[in-house]
C-alpha cells in the first residue's frame, strides 16, 4: 500500500463519518422536532441542538465525536418524564419498584452495561425534572426523545 493510498482510505472515511454524524442530528431531530441545530462546536461535541418552550423545558442533545448521543433537559414536567419513561421500558430502573407514574420525587437511574450509557430521570419536588442521558446509542437516545415528545403532545 502507498502512502496516497491510505491518505485516500481516511478521506473516504472522513466523509462517510460526518454523513453518519449528520444523519444522527436528522434522527434526534425526527424523534424530537423541536430541536434546533446550532452552529460550532461545543466542547468536544461535534453536533449541539437546542430547545426551550415555556411548559415544556429546555436543553440540549449533542452528538459527540464518537457517534454518542448526549441529551440534558431541565424544567421538564414530571407526568412527561414519567410517562415517557414508562412507555420506554427500560428493564430496570435503580429507585423505582414499579412504574415510574408511581414513584416520588427523586433520583431514578438506568445503567446500560451492553452500551456504557446512563439514562438518569429525576422527578422534582415542585412538578418539573429533568432528563440526562449520557454517552448513548443515536437509537437509544432517540427512543427517550420520541416518547418524550409524545407523551407532550398527547
Amino acid at each position: 500500500m502507498q502512502s496516497n493510498d491510505l491518505i485516500d482510505a481516511i478521506d473516504a472515511w472522513d466523509t462517510y463519518w460526518d454523513e453518519t454524524q449528520r444523519a444522527a442530528v436528522t434522527v434526534m431531530q425526527t424523534a424530537f422536532p423541536r430541536l434546533v441545530e446550532q452552529q460550532g462546536r461545543c466542547g468536544c461535541h461535534a453536533f449541539r441542538m437546542e430547545f426551550a418552550e415555556g411548559g415544556f423545558g429546555q436543553g440540549r442533545v449533542c452528538i459527540d465525536d464518537e457517534g454518542r448521543a448526549n441529551v440534558e433537559f431541565e424544567e421538564m414536567p414530571n407526568t412527561v418524564i414519567t410517562k415517557a419513561v414508562d412507555e420506554v421500558r427500560f428493564p430496570f430502573i435503580e429507585g423505582s419498584d414499579g412504574p415510574l407514574a408511581e414513584a416520588p420525587p427523586g433520583t431514578y437511574v438506568y445503567e446500560c452495561e451492553v452500551t456504557a450509557s446512563e439514562f438518569e430521570f429525576v422527578l422534582g419536588d415542585h412538578g418539573l425534572g429533568k432528563v440526562s442521558v449520557l454517552s448513548a446509542t443515536v437509537p437509544d437516545a432517540a427512543a427517550v426523545l420520541d416518547a418524550l415528545e409524545r407523551a407532550f403532545t398527547e
